[in-house]
This record gives C-alpha cells, sequence and structure tokens, in this order.
C-alpha cells in the first residue's frame, strides 16, 4: 500500500521537481565564479600599478599563470565539463586590451562540444 502511495506521488509531482539546471546555465554561472576575481586582479594590477607597459604585460601574464594555477574555481568548472576554451580566451582577452570587447567569450561559454 505504501509503495502505490509513493509511486502515484511521484507520477504526479511537476515535472520541475526532479529537473536539473541545464548545463549551459551552469557553465555560465561556474564560468561567473571564476571571472569575477580574476577582473578584480586584473584591473588592480591595471589602475594601482604604474609601471610602464611592458613591465605591466609581463606582471599581468605572472598573474595569469599563478590564477589559472592556484584558483580552485577552475577545477569546478572544468569537472562540470565546460569549454575551458572560451574561458582561455576570455582571461587571455582582458589581459591584452581594455576588457570592453571580451564580452562575446563571456557570452559563449557552454559545454564542450
Amino acid at each position: 500500500m505504501l509503495k502505490k502511495k509513493i509511486l502515484i506521488l511521484f507520477l504526479f509531482l511537476p515535472s520541475f521537481v526532479f529537473s536539473k539546471e541545464s548545463n549551459d546555465k551552469l557553465c555560465f554561472k561556474r564560468g561567473v565564479e571564476v571571472i569575477l576575481p580574476y577582473q578584480h586582479g586584473i584591473e588592480k594590477i591595471k589602475t594601482e600599478f604604474h609601471l610602464n607597459q611592458t613591465e605591466e604585460k609581463q606582471l599581468l601574464k605572472n598573474y595569469n599563470k599563478m590564477f589559472k594555477e592556484k584558483f580552485f574555481g577552475l577545477g569546478l568548472y572544468e569537472s562540470s565539463g565546460c569549454s575551458k576554451a572560451r574561458l582561455s580566451e576570455y582571461l587571455d582577452c582582458l589581459i591584452e586590451t581594455d576588457g570592453k570587447n571580451c564580452r562575446i567569450y563571456y557570452s559563449q561559454m557552454r559545454l564542450v562540444d
């Protein structure tokens, strides 16, 4: 009797209770978790340090390398099955440019094809 009630309950519950978040949205969220601290660090280097251009580029590249090795959010992003290529392109774009035209990579974060 109890088994029948549980079965009926599962049949009539709305499907949204059991639905999972789409992986594309998950990749977007995981990407934001990585991007926001990275952007903050890059902006801090660009605004607070008054270095010549070559020293600034070297400092930014060192920050990029350190961030990719030590930031724990990258592991979560990769374990979700998201495309690391788009994220890498976005992070590199922030270093090379002022960051205004990098949004295209940010908007295309998705599952690995």
